[in-house]
């Protein structure tokens, strides 16, 4: 139950993402989409690469890592990803789209 009000409260903002500017981008359409799984592995394999990004990108990775893996139910794993979001938009404001702090914001407010 906690999954789907989580889930249907962050697609309820109806952001979309295009899936034509690279993986990060093809990985949030896939969450927008409603495809989790697929998310999820575009997401992991990004997982080395996202270590060398910097600020405003790597938050908005780290959010949609969070906001896929809460969609899938694994509100542990989410956490840790939406806290790092977190940080990183607290550390430099407006790292995140208004739209996707908005998620951000959401997704914490929800909880596991």
């Amino acid at each position: 139950m906690a999954r789907r009000a989580f889930t249907l409260a962050l697609g309820a903002l109806g952001v979309g993402a295009a899936a034509c500017g690279g993986p990060l981008d093809e990985g949030e359409w896939l969450f927008d989409a409603g495809r989790y799984p697929q998310a999820k592995q575009v997401f992991a394999a990004l997982e080395g690469e996202s270590a060398s990004w910097q600020g405003p990108r790597q938050a908005e990775y780290a959010l949609y890592r969070g906001l896929t893996l809460g969609a899938l139910g694994d509100a542990a794993r989410a956490a840790r990803w939406l806290a790092r979001a977190k940080a990183i938009e607290d550390a430099r404001p407006r790292s995140l789209s208004r739209a996707d702090a908005l998620r951000l914001d959401v997704a914490l407010a929800s909880g596991p």
